[in-house]
């Protein structure tokens, strides 16, 4: 017969597996709650400012897809964490392990944190951003349809409308995982060695819009850390 021992450590053992990996690294703090230093904007023309000890970014008409991205494009295994707020109907994304435009890709591309305060509620999403050759949708395999349903049921109420949320983001190697306000919800590995990225920057994105009732909309991220694996 097996002991209860065994189960409860089995018990142990699997919830560990879901959880955060302990901080015992250093943080390093990406924004001085100031000034953009260390920071770029790239691809768009999206404004954005600096209020209230956060970056802000505005929607704005005609603009493009903007990112505010780092300097910095050596991030490989890491752990990050930030606060992010973003106004209804709005939609947003952090970029990781992200490359700048290139020759077969004209615009920033890589992996987004997905941030969708709408209906479809795919907040912690993990999108590829750039267009082909890159995949789009990766988890859930679709933002409409099953894969929505499905994903929504899961994660679709762990996003806080109006108020600050803290996301997370760990990569280890081709393994990669995303929490939102403590909840697991992406648990990826990477096996298409021909789009894998190991190191990039990471960006926060200001999304163009077309509705007019969108235009000045705002995302906000503040407290932008990083703890460096490698």
């Amino acid at each position: 017969m097996v002991s209860l021992r065994f189960w409860l450590l089995a018990l142990a053992l699997a919830g560990a597996s879901l959880a955060p990996a302990a901080d015992n690294g250093k943080w390093i703090s990406l924004f001085d709650g100031k000034t953009l230093k260390g920071w770029k904007k790239i691809d768009g023309t999206a404004k954005v400012e600096v209020r209230d000890g956060a970056i802000v970014g505005i929607v704005t008409q005609g603009a493009d897809n903007t990112y505010i991205a780092t300097e910095d494009a050596t991030f490989g295994d890491f752990i990050f964490e930030c606060e992010f707020r973003c106004d209804a109907g709005n939609n947003s994304g952090v970029m990781y392990r992200s490359r700048f435009a290139d020759d077969k890709i004209k615009h920033g591309y890589g992996y987004q944190f997905e941030i969708d305060p709408t209906p479809r509620a795919l907040t912690g999403g993990l999108y590829d951003e750039g267009g082909k050759p890159r995949r789009g949708w990766v988890m859930p395999a679709k933002s409409s349809g099953e894969p929505r349903d499905e994903w929504a049921k899961k994660h679709g109420d762990r996003f806080k409308p109006g108020e600050w949320n803290l996301m997370r983001i760990e990569c280890r190697g081709n393994h990669i995982r995303t929490w939102l306000n403590g909840h697991l919800l992406t648990d990826f590995v990477e096996t298409n060695q021909e789009l894998a990225i190991p190191r990039g920057f990471i960006g926060m994105q200001v999304h163009p819009q077309t509705n007019p009732q969108l235009f000045g909309k705002e995302v906000a991220f503040r407290n932008i850390r990083v703890q460096r694996l490698d």
